[in-house]
């Protein structure tokens, strides 16, 4: 927070990237939005609760609504963008559902998904339940769709009004 507090101080944007959704605590969303970049780029990769378990994360989808709703309250020009994993070992079709439902009514600005990658040596790649590549690859498409219609309405939601941008 000090960090971001110092910088912003310097320079006339800062943009904090890769924020996880446990260490997004008032103070922290404060001083975002103090900056003047109320952007919020939250490492989510899922929103089911077991699910997250299995990938030994934080959170649950319903907290990170909460949370989205609260920043947006208090600044309504706030911006989420997030990233996704599909196929991560062990995804059933209930945790696909709860993502699609996460994405409708979260409303993220941008967000990316990503299949599952077994790497040697991780926890991941000694788990059973692997997703047929096939299958995950329905899931991010699934999930591409939706996400490319929602990104499409919220840039809608822009047109006639004034932004400062950096390019």
């Amino acid at each position: 927070i000090e960090l971001v507090r110092d910088v912003s101080a310097l320079f006339d944007r800062t943009r904090l990237l890769y924020l996880y959704p446990s260490a997004l605590t008032d103070e922290l969303v404060e001083t975002i939005l103090a900056t003047g970049v109320p952007y919020f780029d939250l490492s989510l990769q899922h929103v089911s609760r077991p699910h997250l378990a299995r990938m030994r994360r934080w959170g649950e989808g319903e907290r990170f609504l909460d949370r989205i709703e609260r920043i947006r309250g208090l600044d309504a020009n706030a911006t989420f963008r997030s990233s996704f994993i599909l196929g991560y070992p062990g995804e059933t079709e209930e945790d696909h559902d709860r993502l699609l439902a996460f994405l409708e009514e979260a409303q993220l600005d941008w967000a990316g998904f990503f299949l599952f990658s077994p790497e040697d040596g991780t926890h991941a790649v000694t788990l059973t339940d692997q997703v047929p590549r096939s299958l995950a690859l329905e899931r991010l498409q699934e999930c591409g769709e939706l996400q490319d219609g929602i990104t499409a309405q919220r840039r809608d939601q822009l047109v006639g009004k004034r932004r400062v941008v950096l390019v």
